[in-house]
């Protein structure tokens, strides 16, 4: 197959640096809608696809259950079965699943922009679940949906620790919260900080934090020497029991998942009642379909009741 690109409108969700103010209290709106029974799902003849080409539980299970949800039919494409392995580029899979009828396409790769790019191709839209060390929206809408039921973002004090430098959570986390008003902080080795970032106090800085997203640390870092141990790091970077003590009474404390325990935070914490990491998951299904219906607007498909 040639690979050309097309220049009709394009629809999608890449980015949430592409997103206004009023483009994320919408998305979050919608998701509150249909966590609470308000949204009705008009997807029943629609198709959509996910293509992950990296390992994920959460935000790959979700999207398919936010798509079955709504009543839309799901293609799940896994790249070593694909006729990616057969040397077929990316590109030529999404056309393909396009004329096969898909409405709309999920895509996880390690590639940054790679979302951008295959839009080029397609009329149908992608949404974006995580491209390299880019950006991760919708676990950065879930985030903030998590936070919205608790706390106003505006003058909102959210510390991010952990591996900032690899962690495209964190860059879509920081842009989303700093756009609606909240202060971001960054805290963790200074390894794992990108260049010239200003670094929090740890653990001083929790004394002063409403929401504390903690980050995995991710173990294939571990062979690079760029820490000298997970016990180490838990130490000097975890959520102990006695860093717990510093954080306000009133706090949340978020982690995308999947978490190591014992590494980022101390086991008790996750039964701390500060911890909403079960509520992120859960709302991480709202965004999505929210995300999914969005990217189909226009098509007659969601509507809101009274």
């Amino acid at each position: 197959m040639v690979t050309q690109a097309i220049t009709a409108p394009k629809r999608g969700i890449h980015s949430i640096r592409e997103m206004s103010t009023n483009d994320i209290e919408r998305i979050l709106d919608l998701a509150r809608d249909f966590k609470a029974g308000k949204a009705i799902n008009k997807l029943s003849n629609k198709t959509v696809a996910l293509f992950f080409s990296e390992n994920s539980t959460r935000t790959k299970l979700s999207f398919q259950l936010a798509a079955t949800k709504l009543g839309a039919q799901v293609l799940d494409l896994n790249q070593d079965t694909s006729s990616i392995s057969k040397g077929e580029s990316l590109a030529d899979t999404v056309m393909t699943l396009q004329a096969m009828g898909a409405d709309c396409v999920v895509v996880r790769h390690n590639q940054s922009g790679i979302t951008q790019y295959l839009q080029k191709y397609v009329t149908v839209p992608i949404i974006n679940a995580g491209d390299g060390w880019a950006e991760h929206p919708s676990q950065c809408l879930l985030d903030l949906m998590t936070i919205r039921e608790y706390k106003r973002f505006n003058g909102l004090r959210v510390l991010i620790a952990g591996d900032i430098l690899h962690s495209r959570v964190a860059r879509s986390n920081k842009i989303a919260l700093e756009k609606l008003g909240a202060k971001v902080e960054f805290t963790g080795p200074k390894i794992l900080m990108p260049p010239n970032t200003q670094k929090a106090l740890w653990p001083e800085s929790l004394t002063r934090t409403d929401v504390l997203i903690l980050l995995r640390l991710q173990k294939e870092r571990q062979t690079q020497g760029l820490i000298a141990s997970l016990d180490d790091y838990h130490l000097m970077y975890g959520l102990t029991e006695k860093n717990l003590e510093l954080l306000p009474e009133e706090s949340l404390i978020l982690h995308p998942g999947p978490v190591n325990r014992g590494v980022e935070l101390a086991e008790s914490v996750l039964e701390d009642h500060r911890c909403k990491v079960q509520e992120q998951v859960t709302n991480g299904v709202y965004v999505r379909m929210a995300l999914i219906a969005l990217a189909l607007e226009g098509r007659g498909i969601v509507e809101i009741s009274a």
